[in-house]
């Protein structure tokens, strides 16, 4: 069961920069601060700011993203598992 949440986590890892600017844009910029945290904490670590980020550093942060986001998953998936027993 948490190899499921893990896959999701990473999938939503993958889908989250598109949504994560478009919802700061639209909806609720807190929200997009939630959504883009691994980009955000690559952007503060690297001094470079978000919109002056290169190529090279986007795909560096979009892989961040994915681990992180496959992480939290991944432990709420286990959290779960471990409440259902």
């Amino acid at each position: 069961m948490t190899n499921i949440f893990i896959i999701a986590g990473a999938l939503f890892g993958i889908i989250v920069a598109p949504l994560g600017f478009f919802v700061g844009l639209q909806v609720s910029p807190v929200l997009a601060n939630v959504l883009l945290l691994p980009f955000i904490v690559v952007s503060w670590s690297s001094g470079i700011l978000l919109g002056d980020m290169s190529a090279l550093l986007l795909v560096w942060s979009t892989v961040l993203s994915i681990a992180f986001w496959a992480t939290v998953f991944g432990l709420v998936g286990f959290g779960i598992k471990k409440l259902r027993r």
